[in-house]
């Protein structure tokens, strides 16, 4: 247990870190350029920070020795902390959507900026490590925790991409499809955000808990 926890300490560290440098710059570049994909991307990496921290608590809960009113330990705070990343996952694919249909028949300019695709390319490549190094420690432990945050890491890393190609697309095709991104990274979002809840609900609704 003491070995699980610090591991999702550590995973949730990072995460937290990670998630809150790239929440500061795709906003800083949303807000310069007027994309509403873009801000939505980094409320997604702030919604990541949270899901970060719930996964540090979960871990920690998890670790805790069996005692009277829980004989069999705590080691299913670990699947709650998971089912609480998902969660997070689908309302912040909700909140998406919504803003983005908004968009849709509301548009409204999108200036370019290099420094921005720069950031954006770079949460790419973070969130594609981040995913590796999540999933690597996951399956060290065995942890859907983790492997769900691993998932949501493939989603963000995927929905920055649809981000970056609207802006480039924008750009030099002179063709704003701005909301139209936003709508297909919460679809993606969404997707991924109720594939992540059901590999966490199946121990949870009655499935053994694995030995360790």
């Amino acid at each position: 247990p003491e070995i699980r926890a610090r591991y999702g300490s550590l995973a949730g560290g990072v995460g937290i870190a990670l998630n809150f440098l790239l929440f500061l710059g795709k906003l800083i570049s949303g807000l310069v350029t007027g994309s509403i994909a873009v801000i939505a991307d980094a409320v997604n990496n702030l919604s990541d920070v949270a899901s970060s921290a719930i996964t540090v608590i979960g871990f920690r809960f998890a670790g805790r020795a069996a005692d009277k009113e829980h004989p069999f330990g705590h080691g299913r705070v670990e699947y709650l902390a998971g089912l609480s990343v998902s969660v997070a996952i689908l309302l912040m694919g909700l909140e998406i959507g919504k803003s983005s249909v908004q968009k849709l028949f509301s548009p409204a300019p999108v200036e370019f900026s290099w420094s921005a695709i720069g950031i954006l390319a770079a949460g790419v490549l973070t969130k594609l490590w981040m995913c590796r190094f999540q999933r690597t420690l996951g399956k060290r432990i065995d942890s859907a925790a983790m492997q769900a945050t691993a998932t949501d890491s493939v989603s963000d890393a995927v929905s920055t991409t649809v981000v970056l190609a609207s802006m480039l697309v924008g750009e030099f095709f002179n063709c704003s499809i701005d909301a139209v991104a936003g709508i297909v990274v919460a679809v993606f979002i969404l997707k991924n955000g109720w594939d992540s809840a059901k590999e966490t609900l199946s121990p949870l609704l009655g499935r053994a808990m694995d030995a360790g």
